[in-house]
């Protein structure tokens, strides 16, 4: 597989496998960022007939061993940015959402959020946007009903969607 991205760890292209021998040579020439990662043997075990299922024993009476298969690297690129050459997921931004009567909380946004709520989870034009500013953060909604909050905190983290129901 190879990742390719930018000096933020943002991935920005996957190539998964197999991939041509030439493509991180091309890459190189090009002077992209990005990671190789080939697949990796599975440790060994002993093998067994593939006829039978009986094990399989070389010429001297010792176990024959080999690698079942491959691990395959993964990626998910909405959700995993590059760190010190590792693939890793992005953290989520761990904020929560309390309602009391018809005020709505959300507590430990990071700073520089930005809020999209919906005050009608089922239609995109009922969203209001809004900056998270302070801890917590609240509004108030006029009438009963689900409430959605998309929560777009700054990069590295995670966005998350909360679901309220206003009473």
């Amino acid at each position: 597989m190879i990742v390719e991205y930018n000096q933020d760890g943002r991935i920005f292209h996957v190539i998964s496998d197999p991939v041509p021998d030439t493509i991180a040579a091309m890459l190189n020439d090009r002077g992209r960022t990005f990671l190789d990662l080939p697949p990796e043997p599975l440790p060994e075990v002993q093998m067994r007939d593939p006829d039978t299922g009986h094990l399989v024993f070389d010429d001297d009476g010792e176990p024959a061993m080999g690698s079942p298969g491959l691990r395959f690297a993964a990626c998910d690129i909405s959700k995993d940015y590059v760190v010190d050459g590792r693939v890793v997921r992005r953290p989520s931004c761990g904020c929560t959402a309390s309602v009391e009567g018809r005020v709505v909380s959300l507590a430990g946004l990071p700073e520089g959020s930005t809020l999209s709520i919906f005050l009608d989870p089922t239609d995109v034009q009922s969203a209001v946007q809004a900056e998270a500013t302070g801890d917590p953060f609240l509004f108030e909604v006029d009438e009963p009903g689900q409430v959605r909050i998309h929560v777009t905190p700054p990069w590295p983290m995670l966005d998350e969607v909360i679901d309220v129901e206003v009473e």
